[in-house]
């Protein structure tokens, strides 16, 4: 295999997650007692012919050994039997992870049992292959398991990547469960105050042995404690939104066509997609986009591409106009 080829494969990879400070001392100290049983089985020998002898070189080799091979293994403090449930996908700032001050960095693992709490800035974790799960400033939840998370105070928003694609995701709420049906939606826990927006799919509701209360795209409940109310035509766009769509991951524009951008950017914010005329529709496939979107607002964002390939771009009433709009 060629050394480029090595090399691409190690980057697909990404980084391996680096053992806890306990995790190698105790991975030195496994070493070391290795090391020191190499010698009590060692052959006597005269002190000057000691030096260079095979044993030694061989206890030398299972120290490596040992160490390399806990290390590899993650062999760490407190994680048997933890399960891999979310890696970081977008990490804005610095975050409380089981109550201490961490600076995540992209695909950092969190392992069932972590509890995360954000500050002044929100978080991006991917669950999953596809499932976003979209953290708000000043939340606290509990990752449980890779299929359920418990929501202590805060928001979060849910993308699970598509009307079909497949998600056993639980939130748990002083609501009882959220559990969804392929949808993007947000929860938001304040005390024992619980608020449910649905913006497309459907979502269910309830406590374990109860009728599931039914929410589709356009509902709102808040429920706090015996007390519901249920809304419904609730818009899927606006302020309530907006933090979700600015924690989400940036897009790779470059060398992607119009149409893909327009259609992840109003997915993104809630919005319905127009064109103008059906001819720029057509030509959106074709023309190509170069750049980078990073460090761009949702507002620049939508300049910038509109800059690059000379369609003009509008949001209106919830409504992207590509194209002069009416």
């Amino acid at each position: 295999m060629s050394n480029d080829r090595i090399e691409s494969l190690l980057k697909i990879a990404g980084e391996r997650d680096q053992p806890s400070a306990a995790g190698l001392q105790r991975a030195r100290d496994a070493a070391r007692a290795a090391w020191q049983r190499g010698l009590a089985q060692a052959p006597a020998a005269p002190a000057a012919r000691r030096v260079g002898r095979p044993w030694m070189l061989a206890a030398a080799c299972v120290t490596l050994l040992v160490a390399a091979v806990l290390v590899t293994l993650g062999y760490r403090d407190g994680e048997a039997g933890r399960e891999l449930v979310a890696r970081v996908d977008v990490a804005s700032g610095d975050v409380s992870l089981d109550g201490r001050r961490a600076a995540l960095s992209a695909t950092t693992a969190l392992l069932s049992g972590s509890e995360l709490a954000t500050h002044q800035e929100s978080l991006a974790l991917r669950l999953g292959d596809v499932l976003s799960l979209r953290v708000a400033t000043h939340t606290r939840l509990r990752l449980d398991s890779p299929g359920r998370v418990t929501l202590l105070a805060g928001a979060v928003y849910v993308d699970s990547g598509g009307l079909n694609a497949p998600s056993t995701l639980r939130i748990v709420t002083p609501a009882g469960d959220v559990r969804h049906v392929g949808t993007q939606f947000q929860v938001a826990v304040s005390g024992a105050r619980t608020r449910v927006q649905v913006r497309e799919g459907r979502v269910l509701l309830g406590e374990a042995g109860a009728a599931p209360i039914e929410l589709v795209a356009g509902d709102r409940i808040e429920v706090s404690g015996s007390d519901s109310r249920i809304d419904h035509g609730v818009p899927g766009f606006g302020e309530e939104w907006d933090w979700a769509a600015a924690a989400a991951p940036v897009m790779d524009i470059e060398n992607r066509p119009l149409n893909e951008f327009l259609g992840w950017y109003t997915r993104e914010h809630g919005w319905q997609l127009r064109f103008a005329d059906a001819g720029l529709q057509s030509r959106s496939m074709e023309i190509r986009l170069h750049g980078s979107l990073a460090g761009l607002d949702a507002h620049s964002s939508l300049e910038y591409v509109g800059l690059i390939t000379g369609v003009p771009l509008a949001v209106r009433d919830g409504v992207l106009w590509a194209g002069k709009a009416p």
